[in-house]
Formats: C-alpha cells, sequence, structure tokens
C-alpha cells in the first residue's frame, strides 16, 4: 500500500496464520500453505509494525529505537523483502527509489553487523499421512511396529 505521497505503507497478513510470540522470535505457522515461520527479532519488530499506516522510514525508526544502534532504511527492506517471500506481506514491497532488492550478503558489505539482519526462516510443515509412514525402520517383531505397520522381512511395512 502507498499514501497519496508514494510512500510505501506496508499491511502484514493476519488471517489464516496461528502465531506464537517467543522472548526473542515469533513463530508462524501458515494454515493456508503449510508452512511454519520463524521470524527472528528483527523481522518480528517490523511484521509487527506493517499496519498500513507506519511507513518504511519510521519502521527504521522504531527499531532504532528498540535496538539502540542505527538502522540503515535498507535494513528495513530487506526485512519486507523476506517477508514478502514468505507470503506474510498483503502486498509485495515497492521501492519508489527504483533501487534494486539488496541480497543479505550485499546488506552486510553496507551496514556490518552492527544491527541484526532481518532473518525469516521457512520449513515446510509435514502432512498427517507422513506421520504413518512405516518406510525405514528396522524390527525384529511387529510389536516394534507402530499400527498400521507390520514386521515383515525385518522391516516396518
Amino acid at each position: 500500500m502507498t499514501n497519496g505521497r508514494e510512500q510505501q505503507l506496508p499491511v502484514a497478513r493476519r488471517e489464516q496464520l496461528l502465531i506464537e510470540e517467543l522472548s526473542d522470535e515469533v513463530l508462524v505457522y501458515d494454515l493456508d500453505r503449510k508452512k511454519a515461520h520463524c521470524l527472528n527479532r528483527t523481522a518480528a519488530l517490523i511484521w509487527n509494525h506493517c499496519d498500513g499506516k507506519t511507513s518504511v522510514k519510521e519502521l527504521g525508526s522504531m527499531l532504532q529505537q528498540e535496538t539502540d544502534k542505527v538502522v540503515e532504511e535498507d535494513v528495513v527492506w530487506f526485512g519486507l523483502d523476506r517477508l514478502h517471500k514468505a507470503r506474510l506481506l498483503q502486498a509485495p514491497p515497492v521501492r519508489p527509489d527504483g533501487k534494486d532488492k539488496l541480497s543479505r550478503r550485499e546488506l552486510v558489505k553496507k551496514i556490518g553487523l552492527a544491527v541484526s539482519i532481518p532473518l525469516v526462516v521457512t520449513i515446510l510443515a509435514p502432512q498427517a499421512s507422513a506421520a504413518l509412514s512405516c518406510v525405514g525402520p528396522v524390527c525384529a517383531t511387529p510389536a516394534q511396529c507402530s499400527p498400521p505397520c507390520t514386521c515383515i522381512a525385518s522391516k516396518c511395512q
């Protein structure tokens, strides 16, 4: 979302998500896509303030207040890009200055490690049917295999 001055006002996606806030990170489970995301403190601060009213510049100021360190606007843009890739934003972030996205490596070169780089780690949650998989475990007796599996030729099948 942008306002009349073409200022980016990002909006976090909140529907169909289970959110668990921990001390230094936020865990988000996407019910639609069956994916779990772990947001580090910096990414969580950015995401929690994406309300459609707060500009990228204001997000940077909030991060600066929280971390007591100088925060480049590129850090916020990097975080927004990662949140968008995880589909945790309603719309993709668009830089009004037309600059290209920075890679994590380029960002570290530019700002150093003064502030934590926003990270979003995503894993695919296994299907419920995968929990019933019988393939692989070695067994000696049928009792060693979980139902509905049985021990055949020393393998749970």
